[in-house]
Order: C-alpha cells, then sequence, then structure tokens
C-alpha cells in the first residue's frame, strides 16, 4: 500500500518533521507543519501522490446549546473503515521504502478509516473508491516524476485532489458523477479562529488553539490544541467528494462507545493507549477529532474524552 506523507500527518507521524517539543504543541506550530504537507499549491513545492488538502483536524467548540437532535453514529469504527489490516501481512522495512520529498511507498498493518461518512454512504464509497485506484495507480511514481514541480492544466479544477494526469483528472469526475458529488473548489482559505468565530458566529471550540484550512463548500480542516492535548477537526460536507482518510494503527486496539454530549449531540467516542477519536454523523456534515495522545506528555481517560466531546459545538458543524 502506498501511503502519502499527509495521511501520516494524521498522527504526525513522518519521520521527516522534527517534533523536538511534543509537549508544547502550539497552533501555529501545528499550522506550520500543515502548510508544509499541502500539495498542488502551485508555489513550486513538489506534487504529492495522494490526495490533496491536508489532514483532517479536530474540534470544536462548546456553547450553550439546547437538546437539539442529532443523527447517532452506530457501529463505531466498523463502520467508517476502509480497510481490515491482516495479521499475515508485516510492515516493509524502512529500506525497501520508495521515498522522495512528499512521498513513500509502505506496507503492513494499519487500518484507515473515511472522514467523510460512515460505509455505504455516497461520500465514504467514493473516498474509498478513489484510494483503490491511487494505490494501483502510477505505482512507480514514473507518471508523478515526469509531471514534476511546474503547475499544469488539471490544477486549478482538481487541486484538492492531487492530480497530474488526465487519467486521474476523468476518474474524479467519472467517481463524483457516479455518486453523484460535487468537487472542492481549488483554492483554500486560511480558517484561524478569528476567521472561524465570525463564519459560525460562536467559537468552534472553547480554551483551543485552532488554525487551519477550508472550502467554500464548507468543508474545512482545522489543527490545534484543547486542554494540552494536539487535535486535529475536520468538518466534511455532505454532497462534496473528498478524499482524506485516517491511519487508525489497529481498530482492535480502541475501547469504543456511544455518547450524548451536553449539548444534545450524539457522537461515538474511541480510545486507545496512542490516540482518541470523536466522530458525529450530523444533518449536513459528518464531523471527526483526532487526539494526538501519543505526542502528549499526559494519558487520556474515558471522563476526559467526554469532556472533549462536550466543549464541541455541533450545533454550528
Amino acid at each position: 500500500m502506498k501511503v502519502h506523507i499527509h495521511e501520516l500527518l494524521n498522527n504526525i507521524e513522518d519521520s521527516s518533521v522534527n517534533l523536538e517539543d511534543q509537549n508544547v504543541v502550539s497552533s501555529e506550530r501545528i499550522k506550520e507543519l500543515t502548510k508544509m504537507k499541502i500539495t498542488n499549491n502551485n508555489n513550486g513545492s513538489k506534487r504529492s501522490k495522494r490526495g490533496a488538502v491536508t489532514v483532517c483536524i479536530a474540534v470544536a467548540v462548546v456553547a450553550a446549546l439546547g437538546a437539539t437532535a442529532y443523527a447517532a453514529f452506530g457501529g463505531g469504527l466498523d463502520s467508517v473503515l476502509f480497510n481490515k489490516a491482516s495479521e499475515e501481512q508485516p510492515p516493509m522495512a524502512e529500506s525497501d521504502i520508495k521515498t522522495s520529498d512528499d512521498y513513500f511507498a509502505y506496507v503492513g498493518n494499519l487500518e484507515y478509516i473515511s472522514l467523510q461518512g460512515y460505509a455505504e454512504t455516497p461520500e465514504y464509497l467514493a473516498a474509498k473508491e478513489w484510494r483503490e485506484f491511487e494505490d494501483k495507480y502510477d505505482i512507480d511514481f514514473a507518471i508523478l516524476e515526469a509531471a514534476g514541480n511546474d503547475t499544469t492544466q488539471w490544477d486549478e479544477k482538481y487541486g484538492a485532489y492531487g492530480v497530474y494526469s488526465q487519467e486521474m483528472a476523468d476518474m474524479v469526475d467519472e467517481i463524483a458523477a457516479k455518486y453523484n458529488l460535487t468537487l472542492h473548489e481549488s483554492g483554500l482559505e486560511d480558517l484561524d479562529e478569528k476567521v472561524l468565530e465570525e463564519k459560525f458566529g460562536q467559537p468552534v471550540m472553547n480554551d483551543a488553539l485552532l488554525g487551519g484550512y477550508g472550502y467554500k463548500d464548507g468543508t474545512f480542516e482545522v489543527d490545534g490544541e484543547f486542554d494540552g492535548y494536539p487535535i486535529q477537526l475536520g468538518r466534511v460536507m455532505k454532497g462534496t467528494f473528498d478524499t482524506v482518510y485516517l491511519n487508525i494503527g489497529s481498530s482492535s486496539s480502541y475501547e469504543q462507545w456511544n455518547y450524548t454530549t451536553k449539548s444534545g449531540a450524539n457522537v461515538t467516542l474511541c480510545l486507545s493507549k496512542d490516540k482518541a477519536l470523536i466522530l458525529a454523523d450530523l444533518e449536513n456534515s459528518f464531523v471527526s477529532v483526532n487526539v494526538l495522545l501519543r505526542f502528549c506528555d499526559k494519558t487520556m481517560d474515558k471522563t476526559q474524552l467526554e469532556n472533549m466531546a462536550d466543549n464541541i459545538n455541533f450545533a454550528v458543524l
């Protein structure tokens, strides 16, 4: 399986990134790392082998909401898994990994989840189909190497999808049409805490530092920090074609439970030693929060994760 570096940014596991001060992850530092991984930005940086936008990110805010009814997310991680890890397939040796500035190949016992919606939804199926296409396309990176750093005819329309050939552009259009989804417009917009509050009328998360990028359709990703935990919060609008997904290691390592937040949102919470997740299937969007526990100097228990979920203003998401 080929894994693009931005996928590992979802875990901040990219070995090329120096995270010497892991216990202090400021919003500016996380935003800097995110910017390093954005692809197809037409500024001369290397094109990526996989999808465009950066990561998906983490969380929102608390506001005193009424007991609004939200769609319950059922099935836990099994409802969003793209693949099930094979116990017979060991990780590829580091010496066997083909690398460049922006991509590499990797094979191992890793599981990935959709950040677009649960299984069998159009958004999930489209993201899964694109991922399967990319895993088989340009395996030796020859087409990517030929594309180089120059801007191309596909950048404006397909900037969010890492497209660097007509075949890829045709596949994006084919999948979007198949599932009746709209494409992200290529321009990315800076989203800091002030801009987020202006857009939503309320902060996205109390006592959190947030900064990231978004699309005009309302899909966005922000990286930040809440209560000393580095987080990534993402919202994908239903009806859009989005391709970002998350490496979760092994789903069997998570304790999972459903939880109703103080604001009345029904969410799925997942907790392991290295990562915590909050997933919410809302009326118009799918929201995910990735808590990067492996880079903290403290652990998290179920009560703390529930408190984080209580601090998310799902009403504005």
